[in-house]
């Protein structure tokens, strides 16, 4: 077995790994789609991948999502192919992947892994001595039929929804890291990346000229997956999430989108409301793990 690092992917190491996540989602039951870019790592120089091959064929894959700096923590994703599972890939990956996590200052990290998966494989957390983070859970939710904009709806004469222009970045990014608790540095990356990405469609919800939210999508094969969706503090309350939600999807399968995904935070009952209202159903959980090496 051969392990390598990659800062970024190519075409086909790209292609390998997305073929790997389908096969194990097929296998596990499972979702998760892992986030095949470093463009959102604080580090831009940091390598973020590491392979597992048998020969020519990719076994093992690990991800490291590190968005923030060595203060922060680090979201660790790592998957094997299910015909090489217990033949230590994923130890030898995370040695690998430990070890560069540390080269660059980070010592906090966590695992995440869906609620399906430990049901079915009970002993995972004790043989890989890691415990469960009862307070942090993401609900990953979805909808082929989502409910229409009710073209009536008093909100269609006071809201605009827009893609994003540089003109709006800085206000975006402001009303972003309030929304997020982010350092305003971090969160202007985060929304000028989206912008630049050839993959993504970036969003705005307008009234008049202020911003009173904003969403990115990424654009996959599979699905349009939401993320970094907020409705400014001040617009909470008034239908403005719902509505937002609706005008990007009617705005979406105008270009030919049909699927459309996203994750909430278990404890975010408002968010999964909206969600809900908008046609989509929860159809996974996912938990994040934590090992004592980890402080």
């Amino acid at each position: 077995m051969k392990v390598i690092e990659r800062i970024t992917l190519n075409n086909e190491e790209t292609k390998q790994a997305a073929g790997l996540n389908k096969r194990i989602n097929k296998a596990d039951n499972t979702y998760s789609n892992i986030y095949l870019s470093n463009k959102y790592n604080y580090f831009s120089d940091m390598p973020t991948f590491v392979l597992a091959y048998e020969g020519q064929k990719l076994i093992g894959l690990t991800m490291l999502y590190a968005d923030d700096g060595p203060a922060e923590e680090v979201e660790v994703n790592i998957v094997v192919d299910t015909e090489f599972r217990r033949h230590h890939v994923a130890s030898k990956m995370w040695k690998r992947a430990k070890h560069i996590l540390l080269q660059y200052g980070y010592h906090k990290w966590e695992f995440p892994t869906e609620k399906v998966f430990l049901a079915k494989n009970p002993d995972f957390l004790a043989n890989c001595n890691l415990t469960v983070v009862k307070e942090d859970s993401d609900y990953y939710m979805r909808t082929e039929k989502p409910l229409p904009l009710d073209k009536a709806d008093r909100l269609n004469q006071i809201l605009a929804v827009k893609l994003l222009t540089e003109k709006y970045v800085d206000q975006v990014a402001k009303a972003h890291s309030h929304a997020f608790g982010d350092e305003i540095a971090t969160s202007t990356k985060y929304v000028k990346n989206a912008l630049a990405d050839k993959d993504t469609i970036s969003f705005l919800l307008l009234t008049g000229n202020e911003v009173a939210g904003y969403c990115a999508v990424d654009h996959g094969d599979n699905e349009d997956y939401f993320f970094g969706l907020f409705i400014d503090k001040p617009f909470r309350g008034q239908g403005f999430g719902t509505f937002f939600i609706k005008k990007m999807i009617a705005i979406l399968q105008k270009e030919g989108s049909r699927v459309f995904a996203l994750n909430a935070d278990v404890e975010n009952k408002a968010a999964i409301h909206i969600y809900e209202k908008a046609g989509f159903k929860i159809l996974s959980e996912t938990l994040y793990l934590k090992s004592q090496e980890s402080h």
